[in-house]
């Protein structure tokens, strides 16, 4: 291989990030996005890795300063990952593999600006979302519409009343729409593509997006319109004009496709009856109550937070509100990055986030106003779309959509120049980065197959042969120290029998369990472990938050505390007791 083919080939990688991940329409237990995300983070490791090996350091490319911030934060959550404080250190763990792939892939969207310029990177990544973009809208419509037996391996099936297309997730399915429709107006204003068939992939996308329902694309139709305003305000007029008005239509294409599509839909009565953009415009969600206990949690641990992965165990014991309760068991995160940060990381580990997207923020600006152009308010518009997500909910938790903003961040951030030393030890420690996630990429893929092929006879009764039981029973128990450990124990701890056997271990998992996904299920069974173990008045308490927390699931409780009381009808009975006067409008202990 020639050295001067590589970036060329990890440019193309890197678009190949940006398409392939996005397609996949496989989408199931344990883990929904673990193909996605692990084909993600392969591609941009690969896309890194050429470019380091065959085309190495560029000393007017030297790690953007944001990553240096990132790399900080991934320094601090290992060192949260080697002192062990956490239910599942694996957590950290993985949560540092995700740091150190973000930095990897700033270096790789800086590189390849150096060598191909701003224009030439955004465009090739432009062309690559959206086809991706596109691809997922047709999948969205034939999916909302009706999909065809022919396409059955190729386009995920709906479920549900809201299109998402092969992403599976309608939010995540606009945000990605979202990228497509800034894609096509600088493809657009650069690339030789006609209005006419602008306007038709246009209309698809707009159109697409409106059947998955998710009002987050109100806010990115006003992001358009304000971002495009404001670059065109330092550029060169005719050009200026053509950038403001494309994404003045753009937006207001977006917000009519979801004001009218629902309507088309209910007077014709085509595909799935559901709410439109506007119904859901008007409900109400407790975002405020779970705002307000994600503060709590930052207060109770202000410097470190609570640790990665443990927002929902903290949350429940600080006592989930039912409002929260009623539209998700289990709250993962306070849907915004800031207090998520905050709440899991501390201030510490907040501060090193945010001030590593806002040295990016005010680069862009930097830049903006020295050489405003179409690509660069494509990478702006493109990073601003996954930060307003990241406002409601959490795009950036996912390798796909986490590596591509990440690139695009590293190809915006204002460049930076290094000697010949420092360049070499980057271009060491980058090499080293990539190893180290191919390893782990490795890893989990290996483990990830075995608790899919070991997850049901290995931990619920089945009709399968006792070899395979025995067999799968034990691959499930390995796999408890991995990074999928937490997924593990949760697959085993939730088929564990309702018996006094081995009452050490299932407490000590279950408290582990319970800090890291406390479902109703979950705080049930541990609270009957108590019991059966003779800890009445804990297993009263943990049951009695449970039954505040979940006032819907009283009858599954009732039903898991009828099976326990097989092994010990006197120690359950309390707990049934209990389950009873909840069930009749009272509260208290016996």
């Amino acid at each position: 291989m020639k050295a001067t083919s590589a970036p060329d080939i990890g440019l193309l990688l890197a678009g190949g990030m940006c398409l392939l991940p996005f397609l996949l329409p496989y989408h199931q237990q344990p883990v929904l996005s673990f193909y996605p995300e692990w084909l993600a983070v392969a591609l941009g490791v690969a896309a890194a890795f050429v470019v380091l090996i065959h085309g190495g350091i560029r000393s007017d490319a030297a790690l953007p300063l944001p990553a240096l911030w990132l790399a900080a934060f991934a320094l601090f959550l290992a060192l949260r990952w080697l002192l062990g404080e956490q239910a599942y250190p694996a957590a950290a763990l993985l949560a540092t593999l995700y740091a150190l792939y973000a930095v990897l892939m700033l270096q790789l969207g800086a590189q390849l600006v150096s060598r191909f310029g701003v224009e030439r990177v955004a465009v090739v990544l432009a062309v690559f979302v959206l086809a991706g973009a596109l691809a997922n809208a047709a999948a969205g419509v034939i999916q909302f519409y009706g999909r065809p037996a022919l396409f059955e391996d190729i386009i995920a099936e709906l479920r549900g009343r809201r299109a998402y297309g092969n992403i599976a997730q309608s939010n995540l399915y606009t945000n990605y729409l979202a990228l497509g429709q800034a894609a096509l107006l600088l493809l657009w204003l650069r690339a030789p593509l006609r209005t006419s068939y602008a306007i038709a992939a246009l209309a698809l996308l707009v159109v697409a997006s409106a059947l998955s329902g998710a009002r987050a694309a109100v806010l990115y139709a006003i992001w358009f319109a304000v971002s495009g305003a404001f670059t065109a305000r330092f550029m060169d007029r005719p050009e200026a004009k053509r950038l403001q008005w494309g994404a003045l239509g753009i937006a207001v294409a977006l917000v009519a496709a979801h004001l009218l599509v629902p309507w088309v839909n209910s007077a014709l009565q085509l595909g799935l009856a559901g709410e439109g953009t506007l119904e859901r415009l008007q409900l109400t969600e407790p975002r405020p109550a779970v705002f307000l206990l994600a503060l709590r949690i930052f207060a109770d641990a202000p410097f470190f937070g609570v640790g990665m992965g443990e927002f929902p165990g903290a949350a429940f014991a600080r006592g989930l509100d039912p409002s929260l309760t009623a539209i998700g068991e289990i709250w993962t995160s306070p849907h915004n990055l800031p207090l998520h940060l905050l709440a899991e990381t501390g201030a510490l580990g907040a501060i090193l986030v945010l001030g590593a997207l806002s040295i990016w923020a005010i680069s862009l600006l930097q830049r903006d106003r020295a050489a405003a152009s179409p690509a660069l308010w494509w990478v702006a518009a493109a990073v601003g779309v996954e930060l307003l997500h990241a406002l409601i909910e959490y795009p950036l938790w996912s390798a796909h959509f986490l590596g591509l903003a990440s690139l695009l961040v590293g190809a915006s951030a204002l460049p930076r120049t290094q000697g010949p030393r420092s360049a070499a030890l980057v271009r060491t420690a980058g090499i080293a980065a990539c190893a180290v996630l191919a390893v782990a990429l490795a890893l989990l893929l290996r483990d990830y197959l075995r608790l899919d092929l070991a997850r049901a006879a290995g931990t619920r009764v089945t009709l399968a042969p006792p070899a395979q039981v025995q067999r799968d029973t034990e691959t499930m128990h390995a796999l408890r120290d991995g990074l999928l450990g937490p997924v593990a124990e949760l697959w085993i701890f939730s088929g564990a029998p309702l018996d006094r056997s081995a009452p050490a271990d299932k407490l000590s998992m279950g408290e582990r369990v319970g800090r890291h996904w406390p479902a109703n299920e979950i705080v049930v069974r541990r609270a009957a472990f108590l019991a059966l173990d003779g800890k009445r008045e804990r297993a009263l308490t943990l049951l009695e938050d449970a039954l505040r927390a979940f006032p819907q699931r009283r009858a599954a409780t009732a039903r898991l505390l009828e099976q326990a009381a097989a092994a010990d009808p006197e120690k359950i009975a309390p707990l049934l007791a209990l389950a009873a006067r909840a069930g009749a409008g009272t509260r208290g202990k016996p």
